[in-house]
């Protein structure tokens, strides 16, 4: 079961974030709960996806009647998707109705940077995370307070023209910055973070790449825009949050199949004859 989320806006890309990978993995039946109105540029690519069976819920009763199944929406083996507080505090209450992928959502991003960074770009890639949802989480880690600073007037100035403005403040109203005393301790808080979005905008980003362990999704330099993550860089946008990135990796075809271990022994005689000894086991 493929939870797609709406309401505010449409998502047709996670649509197919959430049915690509399960389908490469040959589920065999798809279906996927997403809150009206529905859109349909979200059906559509549910229809090219080639899921099964849509239905117009949302919210923590979708996830329920999934896991435990109603007389209209069938009991499913396992939830993927992201959503906002209440979707994922469904996923979490249920996950012994049904195997769910991660906790994913509501959105964040942390961002790793030093003095060369443009507080510009920055700001654009806050903006286009806390639009997302009132709850999203939006984090600058610097080494230098000057770059903070102008990153907060840029994002004062983008935010006051932002579509949806209303949004983006309450989201704003509880993220911020963290100063850090040089850049290994800037290094080891967002790793700490773990965030579902990392965006490293330093000198030498490839320098401490390695060094990152604990992250949904790494953006690399100035130019690697978050919001591509979402559509065209190639990555799964469906990541866990909420610290989850320190144990569990994007949503991929790995997550629908499972592996059966079995160890094969060959035996020079009947195996159950006396005296019979193994001639090999891998």
């Amino acid at each position: 079961g493929a939870y797609v989320p709406g309401g505010r806006a449409a998502y047709p890309s996670t649509a197919l974030m959430c049915t690509i990978p399960a389908i490469i993995a040959g589920v065999p039946e798809i279906c996927c709960c997403t809150p009206p109105p529905t859109s349909p540029i979200t059906l559509v690519a549910l229809d090219i996806a080639g899921v099964d069976e849509v239905y117009r819920v949302g919210g923590a009763q979708a996830i329920a009647a999934m896991a435990i199944g109603t007389d209209t929406i069938p009991r499913v083996e396992k939830i993927v998707g992201p959503g906002n507080v209440y979707v994922t505090a469904a996923k979490m209450l249920l996950r012994n109705e049904a195997e769910i992928d991660f906790p994913a959502g509501p959105s964040e991003i942390a961002i790793l940077a030093d003095s060369t960074a443009n507080p510009v770009f920055i700001a654009a890639d806050i903006l286009a995370q806390a639009e997302h949802d009132p709850n999203a989480a939006c984090v600058l880690v610097t080494t230098d307070a000057a770059l903070a600073d102008a990153v907060t007037e840029q994002v004062k100035r983008m935010a006051a023209g932002a579509a949806r403005r209303e949004i983006v403040e309450k989201a704003l109203g509880h993220s911020g910055y963290i100063v850090a005393g040089d850049l290994d301790e800037a290094v080891e808080t967002v790793d700490g973070i773990a965030p579902e979005h990392l965006s490293l905008q330093v000198a030498d980003p490839l320098g401490i790449l390695n060094r990152i362990r604990n992250a949904g999704s790494i953006f690399v330099g100035p130019y690697a825009a978050v919001a591509c993550g979402d559509y065209a860089s190639g990555t799964n946008h469906v990541l866990p949050t909420a610290g989850y990135a320190s144990l569990y990796s994007g949503l991929d075809v790995n997550h629908f199949w499972r592996a059966s271990r079995q160890s094969a022994t060959w035996w020079r005689r009947s195996p159950m004859r006396k005296g019979s000894t193994p001639t090999r086991s891998r």
